[in-house]
């Protein structure tokens, strides 16, 4: 006997998700939930990406806490991602989507990664 568990190297995010990227500070910590059993690197620096596979910023998951076939947690801001140093992560994100999903699809919300 045996459940799906995905492990998670990045924190892709939807706004319903708890991702409220127009008003994401650096130094402050959010909540976050998803559906799934996922598992985060705790305490390390990881990427947040919204729905575009876009990086958001540097942040280091705090706590997850799996039941109810969800996934829910905290998730601390280190940098806010600006500028060149923005589009250079996304486009290692989206590359490394398409290279997963053998896809050439240009609607980055279309593409899920499991």
């Amino acid at each position: 006997m045996g459940f799906f568990v995905e492990n998670n190297w990045a924190l892709k995010l939807k706004p319903e998700q708890g991702l409220a990227e127009n008003t994401l500070e650096e130094n402050k910590e959010y909540h976050f939930q998803k559906d799934g059993y996922r598992v985060y690197p705790i305490d390390m620096p990881i990427d947040l990406i919204n729905s575009q596979w876009e990086a958001v910023a540097k942040v280091i998951v705090t706590k997850t806490i799996l039941e109810n076939k969800t996934t829910s947690g905290t998730y601390f801001v280190l940098r806010i991602y600006q500028d060149e140093e923005k589009n250079i992560i996304s486009n290692n994100w989206r590359e490394t989507a398409k290279i997963i999903t053998q896809s050439n699809e240009t609607d980055f919300s279309k593409i899920k990664v499991t």
